[in-house]
């Protein structure tokens, strides 16, 4: 009988068992690292879009503001010219005197560009904001310097709400009121000296009051409007430093 002869391998040494775990413990480890640089990555790109993003917005703001305030700066002048001609009460400027009302009810609003902050806070974006200066400015910029523009122009809508709900229809003629606006929305003075429909003064007194308090909340609203501006501009110098933005 033929007998046959197994061959033994040579047990492996501890230190062959060493490498081999050594070897797939730096795979694993180099594997993570370059996950973790790779999340590093995209998440810098992400916050750089996000600051090229709200640089855009905040210059929008700017230029949203600045005609908001060009708007009530020469609607002061109309109820100055308006308070001043119901003063006077010369038969020869009624036509004046409408016109100059009709405008308490025009204004431009300034509008908030807050597309990339919304999603930042929806988001959880803000994280992503590394630096804590920027991710600071941004935070006050929208809660307090934004919010008060915006709750300052919603006490001019009491206001004007208030005067048109209580003082036009007892003043002013309603058929020549309705005619004063044209197809596109554009006012127009009166073809003749149409009269105001009393004379009694308390009336008209109270009205010139709601008058002169909405010209005050203007300008109290245009003083926002200087800081907010101020405050953007600053925000948008400082973004784009930091983030070394043309």
């Amino acid at each position: 009988m033929e007998v046959h002869t197994h061959t033994h391998t040579p047990r492996k040494k501890w230190t062959h068992y060493f490498w081999e775990f050594f070897m797939l413990f730096l795979a694993v480890t180099l594997g993570f690292f370059v996950e973790n640089q790779r999340e590093h990555m995209i998440e810098h790109r992400r916050e750089n879009e996000y600051m090229v993003s709200l640089v855009r917005d905040v210059e929008l703001d700017i230029e949203s503001l600045k005609q908001s305030s060009d708007s009530r700066k020469q609607l002061i002048n109309y109820y100055d010219s308006l308070v001043l001609l119901l003063e006077q009460r010369n038969k020869k400027s009624m036509n004046d005197i409408y016109f100059y009302a009709r405008f308490l009810f025009r204004v431009t609003p300034f509008s908030y560009h807050d597309r990339t902050i919304v999603q930042l806070k929806s988001s959880g974006g803000l994280r992503l904001v590394r630096n804590k200066k920027a991710a600071d400015s941004i935070t006050i910029y929208d809660n307090e310097i934004i919010k008060r523009m915006l709750y300052q122009q919603e006490l001019e809508l009491q206001l004007r709400n208030e005067i048109f709900a209580n003082h036009i229809g007892k003043i002013f003629n309603a058929y020549v009121w309705d005619k004063m606006v044209n197809e596109k929305t554009g006012i127009m003075r009166p073809e003749d000296n149409p009269d105001l429909i009393t004379d009694n003064q308390t009336v008209i007194n109270d009205f010139v009051v709601q008058v002169v308090t909405l010209k005050t909340a203007y300008r109290v609203t245009n003083r926002f409007i200087e800081s907010a501006i101020r405050k953007a501009e600053n925000l948008i110098a400082y973004v784009k430093k930091g983030y070394h933005l043309e």
